[in-house]
């Protein structure tokens, strides 16, 4: 795939990645403020946006809530937050951007290539930037509620009233900081990239009523990945909270 390229602070970014995330995320705030304009608390004065809104929302809340515990509402606003972003970024790759190149001001991805569009999940950088997002919090909401007892597992030594004894987990719990964070960004782009190419090959190479096909398929596996996404998140960082609790419950007994 072939990436409009700028230099920002010395190094080399994919420039079209970035402004397409930008634009993605804006989308999102104005579709997001024109949904909840005008809510009501009256059930018979509900509108179909607000429907909408609150359906979003209650998916959101229920996966917190199962996964995540009492606590899940705290990570309501991150979980929805990676949820539309997947998909809107999805659904962005999608369109048809391969047809901006009849327009002589159509953007060079350089070295003779046009830019064809591509979205945002379809580039490692932005999907290893979500999955950073997520271990971290899943690390940092096990501290919080576990505290030494929690952060003492992810070190070579365990320090307690006994004395000093070797910790040989810590090792398979720096290995789940690294392997957790590779799969969820290799999923989600390995599929994102996969779709966009099965796409453009069957618009290339077939008529037009076969892609349209496609393409509703696709845009289910769109939703499909950001639940993926979504919910194997909400199980990483709910394994941190409840192992977190259960140690924070051991020490005070």
């Amino acid at each position: 795939m072939h990436h409009i390229t700028t230099q920002i602070l010395g190094q080399t970014v994919h420039a079209d990645t970035l402004y397409f995330a930008w634009a993605v995320m804006a989308l999102i705030l104005l579709i997001s403020l024109v949904l909840v304009s005008g809510l009501s608390s009256d059930p018979s004065r509900y509108s179909k946006r607000q429907f909408l809104a609150e359906g979003v929302f209650n998916f959101i809340r229920g996966l917190c809530d199962n996964q995540i515990g009492a606590r899940g509402h705290h990570y309501i606003p991150l979980i929805g937050s990676l949820f539309l972003f997947v998909v809107s970024a999805y659904y962005a790759g999608l369109l048809p951007w391969k047809m901006g190149a009849i327009f002589s001001w159509w953007p060079s991805a350089g070295h003779g290539h046009l830019w064809h569009g591509a979205s945002p999940c379809a580039d490692l950088n932005v999907t290893a930037g979500m999955a950073l997002i997520v271990i971290a919090v899943y690390f940092f909401s096990g501290v919080l509620v576990g505290g030494w007892k929690y952060f003492q597992m992810f070190l070579p030594i365990n320090i307690s009233s006994k004395g000093i004894s070797l910790n040989l987990m810590c090792l398979i719990e720096l290995m789940d900081l690294v392997v957790r964070p590779l799969t969820l960004s290799l999923r989600l782009f390995a599929n994102t990239f996969a779709g966009e190419t099965l796409l453009a090959t069957f618009i290339a190479l077939v008529a037009l009523v076969l892609p349209i096909g496609i393409l509703g398929f696709e845009m289910f596996v769109g939703i499909l990945q950001a639940f993926l996404f979504t919910i194997l998140s909400t199980v990483y960082i709910g394994t941190a909270v409840q192992h977190a609790e259960h140690l924070a419950h051991d020490g005070h007994h």
